[in-house]
């Protein structure tokens, strides 16, 4: 891990700093982390969508279940962007195997219904430790910040809510003659299945980099703190001066 590469300022934050700062990297590489999250979750929920009735709520629950899956590739590429590893959308779905197949198992079954899995996702994917290592190291790491995880997951969860319940507004002032609005509406899905799936999609895919970067700077943080990266690199510029300057050999007196 090459410390001295990484495109933030190292230092001790608070959580809700941490969480900022993932918002800031997140519109950094938000187009990218948009269209990797379409690419993974469209074909499978376009999938499901077929092999079930049009009135199923299946496909929705399926989307809303892998959601987990959907967020690593954009959480493989952002952990490398943060060490000036320089990883573009196409080079992120090439290295499909190193991001899709580590506890995929895992983060689909017991660890899909944490309230914390933003900040424990790069454990299973960076870190990838052994399962009876697992729980040692989320409780470590998250000793401190699991509040701010909790609540990150929370808003965020609601703020989906009410985006899609816009766009699906917006739809229906666009497309009037299309979708048959009324107190019932989500129980005729038949009729506006089309908007409800591209809402859906649209705005999970819109969500995901700022939900998956601030767990990420969560995870980050508690590293820095942990493990003294803030002090390794002050330690490691002081000896890069040290070198640099250069030596006096006057052969002068003290006074």
């Amino acid at each position: 891990m090459q410390l001295n590469k990484l495109i933030i300022e190292t230092r001790l934050r608070t959580a809700w700093s941490s969480i900022d700062l993932g918002f800031v990297l997140a519109r950094l590489f938000w187009v990218r982390g948009f269209c990797l999250y379409i690419v993974v979750a469209a074909p499978i929920f376009a999938l499901t969508r077929l092999l079930s009735d049009v009135d199923s709520v299946l496909p929705f629950f399926v989307l809303w279940w892998c959601k987990p899956l959907f967020e690593r590739p954009i959480l493989f590429f952002m952990s490398r962007e943060l060490f000036s590893q320089k990883t573009d959308f196409f080079q992120t779905i090439a290295h499909f195997k190193s991001w899709l197949w580590p506890g995929l198992v895992w983060i689909l079954t017991l660890r899909r219904i944490s309230i914390f899995r933003s900040m424990s996702a790069p454990i299973t994917l960076l870190e990838r430790p052994q399962s009876n290592a697992y729980s040692e190291r989320a409780s470590v790491l998250g000793s401190k910040f699991s509040s701010e995880s909790m609540w990150l997951t929370i808003v965020l969860f609601f703020i989906e809510g009410i985006f899609t319940l816009s766009l699906l507004a917006l739809f229906a002032i666009l497309f009037p003659q299309n979708i048959d609005v009324a107190l019932a509406w989500f129980n005729n899905l038949s009729q506006n299945s089309v908007y409800v799936d591209a809402a859906s999609i649209i705005v999970m895919a819109a969500v995901a980099p700022f939900y998956t970067a601030a767990g990420f700077m969560l995870y980050i943080s508690r590293r820095v703190e942990l493990e003294g990266w803030d002090i390794e690199i002050c330690f490691r510029d002081w000896m890069t001066t040290f070198k640099n300057q250069p030596s006096s050999n006057d052969g002068g007196h003290d006074v």
